[in-house]
Formats: structure tokens, C-alpha cells, sequence
């Protein structure tokens, strides 16, 4: 368990642009992005305009080991806080010089990357990754805001996707077939 009063002093003073389920911050010294996923359903007006990435924190935590796998990312689960009886996630992962693409480029960099785009000619933000023995998996939520195309390299870097199953047994499935679980 970690300290939330910390962890909030940390993110108000290194803030960086929250997305819809973080608060992020930046530990420039590490070199890494903090964000605080905090689980609970938002309002009915919000989701009005938006969609829910995840279901659950087991789809949540599972998204992070996909995307680690998957991805090489280097996503760490740092530990979890309660405040006003509502658990929050805290994650870690690398910061990452860059740029969002806008969404031609944003397409072509990650069709680099292996990723097919689910609707070509269209904006919806579903790609499939080939997962080996788990076969292709649907990852979503992936937008401008969500992909960075690193500075260094020119790779867009998926920095905050989800991926979508039919079922809970499904995932637990995939994840099986990848060694994950």
C-alpha cells in the first residue's frame, strides 16, 4: 500500500495531461511516467461521450502484462491507495520523447509496428496484433493521445491501449497461451 497523499503531492507537481482514467505526472529523473488509474465507474455524462477502456482492475491489470508482452513495453505496477473507500492503481512506465501522430501517421507507424487496422479508411481506433499461440487480439482505445511517436527511434510507442475480449474466460485463454498466466 502506498501513501496517497504522496502519491497526489507527486503528480501535482510534475503534472502532465490526465486521460480519462489517469492522472499522470512525470518523474523526470527516473525517466518514467506515474499514473493513477482510479477504477470507479464515471458519471453517466461522461461516458456519454466516452467509452470505457476496461471493465475491471483484472482487465486492467491483465491489458498492462498484454502490453508488456506484446509490446516490450516496460510497464510496472508500483502499488495501490485508498482513498474515500475507493482503491486507486499505480502504475509506472517509461517516459518517452516524442511527438502524437496525427491519425495518418499515427495508422502507418503502427502498421510498421505488424498492428492491421480493424477498419481501414475509418478513424475507429481498433488494430489486431498477431499473439503467437493466443492467435489475434483486438487492442483498442488507440488514438492521437495514446501513441507517441518516438524521437528517437521514429516507432510509435502504445503507451496507454486495452484490448478487447468476449469474455473473461476468453482472456484468461489468451493469457494461458501466452505464458502469462
Amino acid at each position: 500500500m502506498l501513501d496517497g497523499g504522496y502519491v497526489r503531492e507527486l503528480l501535482a507537481q510534475k503534472p502532465l495531461s490526465p486521460g480519462i482514467e489517469h492522472q499522470v505526472g512525470v518523474l523526470r529523473e527516473e525517466r518514467r511516467v506515474i499514473k493513477d488509474y482510479d477504477p470507479r465507474d464515471l458519471d453517466e455524462e461522461t461516458w456519454e461521450v466516452f467509452y470505457k477502456p476496461t471493465d475491471s482492475v483484472f482487465d486492467y491489470l491483465t491489458d498492462l502484462m498484454l502490453s508488456n508482452h506484446l509490446f516490450g513495453d516496460d510497464l510496472r505496477l508500483e502499488g495501490f491507495y485508498e482513498e474515500k473507500n475507493q482503491p486507486h492503481v499505480i502504475i509506472s512506465q517509461p517516459f518517452v520523447d516524442g511527438i502524437h501522430p496525427d491519425w495518418p501517421a499515427l495508422v502507418e507507424k503502427l502498421e510498421e509496428r505488424g498492428l492491421v487496422h480493424s477498419k481501414p479508411g475509418s478513424t475507429k481506433g481498433h488494430f489486431w496484433v498477431d499473439a503467437g499461440p493466443a492467435g489475434r487480439l483486438l487492442v483498442t482505445d488507440v488514438h492521437e493521445d495514446n501513441i507517441i511517436i518516438n524521437r528517437n527511434t521514429g516507432r510509435a510507442e502504445l503507451i496507454d491501449v486495452h484490448f478487447s475480449f468476449g469474455s473473461r474466460d476468453s482472456r484468461i485463454q489468451a493469457l494461458k497461451a501466452l505464458a502469462l498466466w
